[in-house]
């Protein structure tokens, strides 16, 4: 897939420390061509990991622009509070109406609670792609949250989709493998994962593993 976005939405705010990458919006677009066909107005959905809330925007815009249609509720979960303001500003400058949206500033374990116990028809996530020990870290602390599993871990945040993911609902997940470690991701979220649920691997993104994980009824 090229680099170059096909698809443009609108400009985004972000911290100039740290710039998103062309995955978040290429994974937007392809979900929503997933769900280009379906009623997408009664959903729930999630953007987990959400930073300045790029793939959910992304995501709100397509529909909006092509299916006249936006899901009813739409929650960005991120763990570090200094996101939200950009997060604000996107939301503003998007024009997406229809939706309610909230931004929670909170880690992803508080999922794995009752509250959220199959909340969400659909979760789309961009989380970090490395662990401590296995990448250099940065001087700053707001770079190395943004890139490593500091907060929490990558066991948690699949148990957290799987326990907060509807019956018949899907996640989307952006997934890299370490190879220089002997990090296989998909390999490992199989086992992570229930058997129950149903994995499959999707084209990647530049080089960046996908999978969807779909929920039976």
């Amino acid at each position: 897939m090229s680099s170059v976005n096909p698809h443009f939405t609108f400009k985004y705010t972000q911290p100039e420390e740290y710039r998103f990458s062309h995955d978040s919006v290429f994974l937007a677009r392809q979900v929503y061509e997933l769900y280009s066909n379906r009623d997408v107005k009664d959903l729930t959905a999630l953007d987990l990991c959400s930073g300045c809330g790029i793939i959910g925007l992304d995501f709100l815009f397509h529909c909006q622009k092509n299916l006249n249609a936006v899901p009813k509720h739409f929650d960005f979960l991120e763990v570090q509070s200094v996101y939200e303001k950009y997060f604000l500003e996107n939301v503003s400058a998007s024009g997406i109406k229809n939706c309610d949206m909230d931004f929670l500033n909170m880690n992803y374990s508080e999922l794995l609670c009752e509250k959220y116990f199959e909340h969400y028809d659909l979760i789309l996530c961009n989380p970090p792609y490395f662990f401590t020990g296995n990448g250099k870290l940065s001087p700053s602390e707001f770079k190395n949250r943004c890139r490593f599993y500091l907060d929490s871990d990558f066991k948690t945040l699949l148990n957290a989709i799987e326990h907060s993911l509807r019956p018949a609902g899907n996640a989307f997940v952006l997934l890299r493998d370490l190879q220089e470690h002997g990090w296989n991701s998909i390999a490992e979220a199989r086992k992570i994962l229930s058997s129950s649920l149903q994995i499959t691997e999707l084209p990647d993104i530049r080089g960046t593993g996908v999978i969807q994980i779909h929920k039976p009824m």
